[in-house]
């Protein structure tokens, strides 16, 4: 893979975090309200209690660990339960919704396809 595209979805992807990541705290990017009740009764749940604020959290702690080179696997593994959860509701619940999920998904693949070997290390799968 060309470590420049390798690089600017690495960035891209974790600029998206830190910013959704922020907006769990301060609150300056109000997305519709899904048309599904079930999903609109999650995110209720989700948003009046401390659940958004700590999923907040490790979003931008784990896209401050994903710029880092040295600690880049680290932040894309807090990162993939995070996207499986996004990616699974809007799959369930609130197809198509805003869009950015797709977005986030792609550039989590070409991320997680950039950190291949590590992957194969943590699995201990051998060639």
């Amino acid at each position: 893979m060309n470590k420049y595209i390798k690089n600017i979805a690495i960035g891209i992807f974790a600029l998206q975090f830190i910013i959704f990541g922020l907006n769990k705290f301060i609150g300056f990017v109000n997305p519709p309200p899904p048309s599904d009740p079930v999903a609109l009764s999650f995110l209720g749940g989700m948003f009046g209690s401390y659940l958004a604020k700590f999923v907040g959290f490790f979003e931008i702690v784990g896209s401050m660990l994903l710029i880092i080179p040295r600690t880049r696997f680290v932040g894309l593994l807090l990162l993939l339960p995070i996207i499986a959860n996004i990616v699974m509701f809007h799959l369930a619940h609130d197809n198509p919704g805003n869009g950015i999920w797709i977005v986030v998904a792609l550039l989590c693949a070409v991320v997680c396809y950039s950190q291949k070997e590590n992957f194969k290390k943590l699995l201990k799968i051998e060639e």
